[in-house]
């Protein structure tokens, strides 16, 4: 569940599909994190496009937009060195202001981790600068963790090590990867990007800004490159088209409340999901 007014952005795995090589692909994820970190995004979600991968999977997609959205001074130690990772310098900065080190009082310090995977009775694998190796730790009561979100980690003692999970980091974005379905049961409004949608007017979007502060916030889902949601789900643009045009839900329906197109005005044949990304929120983030 997200806080008031949050926003979730959904991407498939197979959104580097068209890239070249492992440095154009890693240049494409650094953009999509820009977007998720200009518009102040809460989680990013990588969802399962498997029959659209190509040369690279969701957990390449998710491993760098991951180290992305580590605060700098943490890369290293969470991530280590990584195949994916070859080409990490081409990553533009996010500029997010980080908080992260000791306590005004110099006592306990705080860090973060990187949970690597979750175990029963409420404990998780978490790595972190505290140890090479991931350590076990318990949830605190109440929280939900997901396997690549970041936590912050409480530390009383490095030697031994004695810490503790507080809680999730206040600022930057999470990334996990979850079913599409499953990113969409939670709060907030949820909107599928495609060019087969309701077309987005100055009028409508009014509509669409009160609603969603109404609701909570955003989901929002994009497609991949010439491979766009409708395809993704087994729909055909006809179907799509005809439901918004008679007011009625797109079906099957994963759990969108809306199909829009943010670019009615589109004139290349093509949009990349960079560039939706900017355009959508941009518009979908204006205040009322």
């Amino acid at each position: 569940m997200r806080t008031e007014d949050g926003l979730t952005i959904c991407v498939p795995s197979s959104v580097v599909r068209e890239a070249e090589d492992d440095r154009e692909a890693t240049r494409k994820l650094g953009y999509v994190a820009r977007a998720a970190a200009v518009f102040r995004a809460d989680r990013l979600v990588v969802f399962p496009d498997r029959e659209g991968e190509r040369r690279r999977d969701g957990e390449y997609v998710r491993t760098v937009l991951g180290y992305a959205a580590t605060p700098p001074e943490l890369r290293k130690d969470l991530w280590g060195e990584r195949d994916e990772l070859r080409y990490a310098g081409v990553l533009p900065p996010l500029r997010v202001p980080w908080r992260t080190g000791s306590t005004p009082s110099g006592g306990e310090s705080k860090t973060q981790g990187l949970v690597t995977e979750v175990g029963p009775e409420g404990r998780v694998r978490v790595n972190s600068p505290l140890r090479e190796h991931p350590i076990s730790l318990l949830v605190p009561s109440g929280m939900e963790v997901e396997r690549g979100e970041r936590v912050t980690i409480r530390v009383s003692s490095r030697e031994p090590v004695r810490a503790r999970i507080t809680g999730k980091p206040e600022d930057g974005f999470q990334v996990v990867d979850a079913d599409l379905s499953e990113a969409l049961a939670g709060d907030g409004l949820t909107v599928a990007t495609s060019r087969h949608g309701e077309e987005l007017s100055v009028s409508r979007l009014g509509d669409v800004v009160s609603d969603a502060r109404t609701a909570g916030g955003y989901t929002v889902a994009f497609g991949a490159p010439e491979r766009g949601l409708p395809e993704m789900l087994g729909l055909s643009p006809d179907d799509i088209r005809t439901a918004v045009a008679d007011g009625r839900p797109v079906e099957p329906d994963p759990g969108f409340d809306l199909w829009l197109n943010t670019i009615p005005a589109q004139a290349s044949e093509v949009v990349r999901t960079e560039e939706a990304l900017f355009v959508t929120l941009g518009s979908l983030t204006l205040t009322e």
